[in-house]
């Protein structure tokens, strides 16, 4: 019976140590409009709802009770990495662009090493 306890111990100590190991897969969780910079860059003043839709998309929010303000939000949580969030607000008045607020705006790493190696390849 001896043998049979100090068997069992070995086992589950064996076994815990195995999975202890052992990470669980997690997934990428993404949401919301990536605005690129260069998108980001051809945005300007005085244009209208329907030039802003065809350059940036449709927006993530599109409040009710503020209809003339757009929320572009991207939120990207990789399954082992911190958080990135990015937000631009457009303000209109009537269908003509007013005013950006990209105080929240964090461009994406992929995209910002792209434009490092287009300004590269340009000289």
């Amino acid at each position: 019976m001896y043998k049979k306890t100090i068997l069992n111990i070995c086992f589950i100590f064996g076994m815990s140590f195995l999975l202890s190991a052992c990470e669980p897969h997690r997934i990428d969780i993404q949401q919301g409009n990536q605005v690129k910079p260069e998108l980001l860059a051809k945005l300007e003043l005085g244009m209208t709802r329907k030039q802003v839709l065809f350059l940036l998309g449709t927006p993530l929010l599109k409040d009710p009770f503020h209809q003339d303000r757009w929320d572009y939000i991207y939120y990207m949580k990789p399954g082992n990495g911190e958080v990135e969030f990015s937000r631009v607000t457009l303000f209109f008045n009537g269908s003509v662009l007013q005013k950006i607020d990209d105080s929240e705006y964090l461009p994406t790493k992929e995209s910002s090493n792209n434009d490092a190696t287009d300004t590269e390849t340009d000289e």
